[in-house]
C-alpha cells in the first residue's frame, strides 16, 4: 500500500538544495540499494559500496547543479555511473555476473541467450563484453530503465543505446557459442 504525501525525488532534491539534510537521508534510503546493485553490475567489485558512498557525497556537494525539471533518478544514476567507471578504470575490477544471471536470463531468454547454456558459460560471456556494452545491458535488463532514462544516464542518443544493446546481445551469442 503506497503512502500518501510521500515526497517526490524532485521535492527532496529541491529541499536539499535549500539545505534540508533530512531530505538527503531520504534520498540515501531510497537509492542506496539500487545504486549498489548498479555499481556491482558495472564491475566495481569490492568497491561497490565505495562507489555508492562517493555518489552520495557528490550528490550533496553538487546538488545545486541538479535541474528539478529533469528526472532526479537519471541525474543520480549518472553520478553513480561516472564514479563506478572511474573506480573500475583505476582498479580494473571484474564483474561478478554469476549472482545476477538468474534475473538477467529470465528477462527475455529467447531473445538474449540460449537457455541451454550453463550459467558459468554465460557469466564468462557477459564478463568478456566491453564496459560500454555492459552498462546499457545492466540498466535495461537489470535496473528496468527505459531507453530514455538510459539516454540521460549514459548521455547517449537513442540510436546509440539501442545499437549497443543489440550489439551486446550479438556479441554474447557469439562468445557463448565459442565456449
Amino acid at each position: 500500500m503506497a503512502r500518501l504525501n510521500q515526497p517526490t525525488d524532485q521535492s527532496l532534491a529541491i529541499a536539499l538544495q535549500q539545505g534540508d539534510l533530512g531530505s538527503l537521508t531520504l534520498i540515501i534510503k531510497k537509492y542506496h540499494s539500487p545504486l549498489l546493485r548498479y555499481a556491482n553490475y558495472l564491475g566495481a567489485g569490492e568497491s561497490d559500496e565505495d562507489v555508492v558512498q562517493e555518489t552520495f557525497i557528490k550528490v550533496y556537494k553538487n546538488i545545486q547543479g541538479y535541474d528539478p525539471s529533469k528526472a532526479f533518478s537519471s541525474w543520480i544514476y549518472r553520478i553513480a555511473h561516472n564514479t563506478a567507471i572511474s573506480m573500475i578504470r583505476k582498479n580494473k575490477f571484474s564483474i561478478p555476473w554469476e549472482e545476477y544471471l538468474d534475473n538477467f536470463v529470465s528477462q527475455d531468454p529467447v531473445d538474449n541467450i540460449d537457455k541451454n547454456l550453463k550459467k558459468e558459460q554465460v557469466a564468462k560471456c557477459i564478463d568478456k563484453l566491453p564496459l560500454h556494452y555492459k552498462a546499457p545491458l545492466a540498466l535495461y535488463y537489470m535496473e528496468d530503465k527505459t531507453y530514455e532514462e538510459i539516454m540521460d544516464i549514459l548521455r547517449l542518443p537513442r540510436g546509440t543505446v539501442a545499437a549497443r544493446i543489440n550489439r551486446a546481445k550479438k556479441q554474447m551469442r557469439n562468445l557463448c557459442q565459442k565456449n
